[in-house]
């Protein structure tokens, strides 16, 4: 069994009292601090009459509370269900009703949102009545509780934690992870970014994706993480430089917006960039290895799967900026067709995995865990293939692929060509309805300043980069700015803009 992450802790906390180990805005503690207010807050718990595997809901932004909440429930017997402050009051009813937990965590306040008052009203809607507490916008949150017996704490075969997805295919899912999967995952990640007690890792958000390792590797190998508790670009590499990270964890989203300010800091011990949640363009992996010091790893892992692919920190760049490399932790994965057959080598199609990194299931839900579950396979819902060497190469989701005439387009492809064009800033493409070739190309775009870019001149730019001509766009929708899931591009919304779109500019085939 792979060392548990209260187990790491007391290991920290014996032998490295004084080193740190969690700072954000607010302050900074020590491995001796953090094990001291695990122990006096899993009392708390534990006093205030939480069963055994009782479910403790923290609705909260990316602070120390965050990590210490979770080692404290661990110590607890309890599971842990984290919802980044995020997300809507709306995500959290449906997550709660579900669930019904015994305790409820939230910030009285947070980038001016009420969320005490907010929890007000998701008990009266849902009619739950969960133990509360508040977390303060000034001062750490303490628990103070008798000491708990050994024997209370979670252990491996038990469920340590339940993650859920963002909500872009309708409610958020809650999957279910036990603690031998989740720990063995933390040390497999230590292993992957050969990560020390000397290093510091800057976790950009919390929860999922890139922010598994701060949560995960870091409390094994004794390392120091730095919650940025609010992301903006500016202040975010302010915070990397100055409290001299090794590690920084962000989706690539985050790391594209950083890109404007490196210029302005200096970096000099950041050593890796490491990234998951979505595909990452070469371009992006490109300049920021030539801005900094830091190697790209950009990694590969549904949260509602559990298993995940990642080159090493050693490959060459054409692995590490255009793959996300091999499975780890005894994941095997398969490519199969619509009807579940394997493809020929080299062909795409849907990515299914396993392995003991994954989840155990999803929450309270048997029958949807059997159908995403077939015969021991989890149908990932992403397309993808791999390269002559096993390297995994991610091309999109399932539902997201475009049909035109037979011939499939992955918008990921697309979009990160179109991304290297000089004026374009974001872009998302969508199919469009058409009744003859089945679907089109539409490329949804925001624009950089100065004169945009025609139709003509965006298949121009795709032509010369070798794209096949059934993927170029064949219509233009320029937008403000791109809906958002969390931290995703919302396609849904995005296609329905482009609809709308389409029937202003008198398109039949959009106008039914």
């Amino acid at each position: 069994m792979t060392e548990t992450f209260v187990a790491a802790l007391a290991r920290h906390a014996r032998e490295r009292p004084g080193a740190p180990a969690l700072v954000d805005d607010s302050g900074r503690l020590t491995w001796g601090d953090v094990a001291a207010w695990v122990e006096a807050a899993a009392g708390w718990l534990v006093a205030r009459g939480l069963a055994r595997g009782a479910v403790v809901l923290g609705w909260l932004p990316n602070r120390v509370e965050w990590y210490l909440l979770r080692l404290a429930c661990e110590r607890a017997g309890l599971l842990w269900l984290p919802v980044p402050a995020t997300q809507g009051l709306r995500e959290l009813g449906s997550i709660a009703a579900r669930v019904r937990p015994a305790l409820l965590v939230t910030p009285t306040r947070h980038r001016g949102r009420d969320f005490a008052a907010e929890a007000d009203t998701l008990c009266c809607e849902t009619g739950l009545a969960p133990l509360r507490v508040s977390v303060a916008e000034d001062r750490l949150l303490a628990l103070d509780g008798p000491p708990t017996p050994a024997d209370r704490a979670t252990r491996p075969d038990e469920g340590a934690h339940v993650l859920t997805t963002t909500g872009s295919e309708g409610i958020p899912k809650l999957s279910l992870y036990t603690l031998e999967a989740a720990a063995e995952r933390g040390r497999a990640q230590v292993d992957l970014l050969a990560m020390t007690p000397a290093d510091v890792v800057v976790a950009l958000s919390h929860g999922t994706g890139p922010g598994k390792t701060p949560w995960l590797a870091a409390p094994i190998a004794g390392a120091t993480v730095v919650a940025v508790p609010v992301f903006h670009p500016a202040r975010a590499v302010e915070v990397a430089a100055r409290e001299r990270a090794t590690i920084v964890c962000g989706t690539p989203a985050q790391l594209a917006m950083l890109l404007p300010y490196l210029a302005s800091v200096e970096l000099p011990h950041l050593r890796v960039w490491y990234t998951a949640g979505s595909v990452l363009t070469a371009g992006l992996a490109e300049e920021l290895e030539a801005r900094t010091r830091g190697v790209v790893l950009s990694v590969y892992g549904a949260t509602d799967f559990g298993g995940w692919a990642a080159p090493d920190l050693g490959d060459p760049p054409a692995v590490r900026h255009r793959t996300v490399g091999r499975p780890r932790s005894g994941t095997e994965f398969r490519i199969v067709d619509a009807e579940g057959r394997p493809v020929l080598p080299g062909q795409l199609g849907e990515i299914c995995g396993r392995g003991p990194c994954c989840v155990a299931g999803y929450y309270g839900e048997p029958e949807l865990t059997r159908q995403r579950w077939a015969h021991g396979w989890f149908r990932t819902g992403d397309v993808g293939r791999f390269d002559e060497r096993g390297n995994l190469v991610i091309a999109g989701r399932v539902r997201d692929l475009i049909i035109r005439g037979g011939d499939n387009v992955s918008p990921e492809e697309v979009e990160a060509l179109l991304r290297t064009h000089p004026a374009v800033a974001a872009v998302a493409v969508v199919g469009l309805p058409d009744p003859v070739l089945g679907e089109r190309v539409c490329a949804c775009l925001v624009t950089r300043p100065g004169p945009p870019p025609t139709l003509e001149s965006l298949r121009e730019h795709l032509r010369a980069a070798g794209l096949a001509h059934y993927k170029f766009p064949e219509r233009l929708v320029t937008l403000d700015s791109l809906p958002t899931v969390g931290e995703k591009i919302d396609r849904r919304a995005v296609a329905a803009c482009a609809a709308l779109a389409a029937r202003a500019d008198g398109d039949p085939a959009c106008c039914t």
